[in-house]
């Protein structure tokens, strides 16, 4: 099995947390996804926000072939975008990344080249991406498995301001039902700590801590959730934190390849005054 990469630490944990909620005063998602052949697929994600009075969305479409696959993207921001992945051309296990945007409006362009290499013990993942109107930007990755213990560190860099973006540290411990995450971000303004567990087959739980600090501000909040199956086609999720912030969510699997998703945010400090969010999504996969 693979090692994750960086942005795939703690995933466990951040299902449960964040998977199946769609948030805000009146948030409607539609998602849409076929395949062809197992080659060619197509993508569209759209949202419609009341409360902002905006749509948003992305069509997207992949053709995969032997060396790769071919990637085409547009946004409802007027972003064009063409790519290409080539998949183990050089040497097993390294995939090659180039990407190309366009914004016709705002006549922005930028090119992304990144390459990334994974095995049984290690990750590891560089990407260089130019804005022909501010500068360029680095970013690399790598994530290092020695048994039971994942080790990863991110670092990023814009030469623009000269200002490094990115200089963070995860490390997980992870068995077959626990998976226990520890993070520092923008060393060393921000710590995290979240903890998976699978229960029994039916019911994973999580809990989640941020402290974050700079100059003599500081904050800190803790959160629990819980993630349970009801049947083959119902999941309920429920979340709270020290902000009293309450939260749950129903997936209903309604046929095959067709999922409604409600979710509900309740704000329990200002329960009378308003300002709680709710959000209905609907994912079709053919």
């Amino acid at each position: 099995m693979e090692v994750p990469s960086f942005a795939d630490l703690g995933k466990n944990a951040r299902d449960v947390f964040k998977t199946a909620y769609h948030q805000g005063k009146g948030l409607i998602k539609l998602n849409v996804k076929t395949k062809s052949a197992k080659r060619f697929q197509m993508t569209s994600d759209t949202t419609l926000n009341f409360e902002a009075s905006k749509l948003s969305g992305l069509m997207e479409t992949k053709y995969k072939t032997d060396a790769g696959a071919l990637l085409l993207k547009w946004t409802t921001e007027g972003v064009l975008l063409l790519g290409y992945e080539f998949n183990g051309l050089l040497m097993k296990g390294v995939d090659l990344l180039s990407e190309c945007a366009y914004n016709p409006q705002t006549s922005a362009k930028s090119v992304k080249v990144g390459s990334q290499f994974a095995n049984e013990r290690i990750n590891a993942r560089c990407e260089i991406s130019n804005d022909l109107n501010s500068g360029t930007s680095l970013l690399g990755t790598i994530v290092v498995k020695c048994r039971d213990l994942l080790l990863g560190y991110r670092a990023g860099y814009e030469t623009a301001v000269n200002k490094v973006t990115k200089n963070d540290i995860g490390l997980v411990y992870g068995c077959s039902d626990v998976d226990l995450h520890f993070r520092c971000t923008c060393i060393p303004h921000e710590y995290g700590l979240s903890v998976w567990c699978k229960v029994n087959p039916d019911l994973d739980v999580a809990a989640n801590g941020i402290y974050a600090r700079r100059g003599d501000m500081q904050k800190w909040i803790v959160g629990a959730a819980a993630k349970c199956k009801i049947d083959d086609r119902s999941t309920l999720r429920f979340k709270a934190n020290t902000d009293l912030q309450l939260a749950t969510s129903l997936l209903q699997k309604l046929n095959d390849g067709v999922v409604l998703i409600l979710s509900f945010n309740i704000d329990c400090g200002n329960i009378i005054r308003g300002g709680h969010k709710v959000g209905l999504a609907l994912n079709v996969e053919a």
